[in-house]
């Protein structure tokens, strides 16, 4: 019988997945122009993406670079959604831009501890999916960096290009937990969702 803890990771993972998604929705709209609920998008993105990693992380695992990882991802993706919604309400200024840098930048600490976990016990396509993520929130906090220094066309596309990196390797790691829990043999309906 499937047991809570891999309920759990799997949820948290397509939570995570779904608030990356939004996250790269706003980023790709601020890059062609549309700026007006950007900030919004990316506060309930990152705010998803907080919740999917504290819901992985509160399910116990022998693996505790998951633990630490997820945690630390968790508390950047808090951080990143705090700060996106300050700029919504207080306007953009270099005190919440800070904030938001310090927030992908846990965030990428976060996902290449998870990756380092993985890699560690010999799950290499997990490790690769973290990578990517933590490839993803760097280029979003050299992005932030470039902003703060006013460098807005440079800080925008790095930005986009780190959103849909952690977008690609978050929906990664969740379709890799997705068709490892169907199809594992403790499944008792995995004949069923094959077809």
């Amino acid at each position: 019988m499937c047991n809570d803890d891999e309920y759990k990771v799997l949820t948290g993972a397509w939570i995570d997945a779904l608030g990356t998604i939004i996250s790269a929705i706003a980023e790709i709209r601020a890059l062609a122009g549309m700026n007006e609920i950007n900030n919004k998008l990316v506060a309930i993105g990152e705010g998803l993406q907080a919740v999917g990693s504290f819901v992985i992380a509160i399910a116990p695992e022998e693996n505790s670079y998951a633990f630490t990882g997820n945690l630390i991802d968790g508390a950047g993706a808090s951080t990143s959604s705090l700060a996106a919604y300050l700029q919504d309400v207080e306007g953009e200024n270099s005190d919440n831009l800070r904030l938001e840098i310090l927030g992908d930048t846990f965030q990428s600490i976060g996902a290449s501890i998870a990756a380092t976990g993985d890699y560690i016990i010999g799950e290499q396509l997990f490790a690769v999916g973290y990578s990517i993520q933590a490839f993803g929130a760097g280029l979003e906090a050299i992005g932030g960096v470039y902003e703060l220094k006013n460098k807005e066309e440079k800080a925008q596309i790095l930005s986009t290009l780190g959103a849909i990196s952690q977008a690609i390797g978050s929906n990664f790691v969740a379709i890799l937990l997705t068709d490892e829990f169907i199809a594992s043999n403790t499944c008792p309906y995995k004949e069923t969702w094959r077809g």
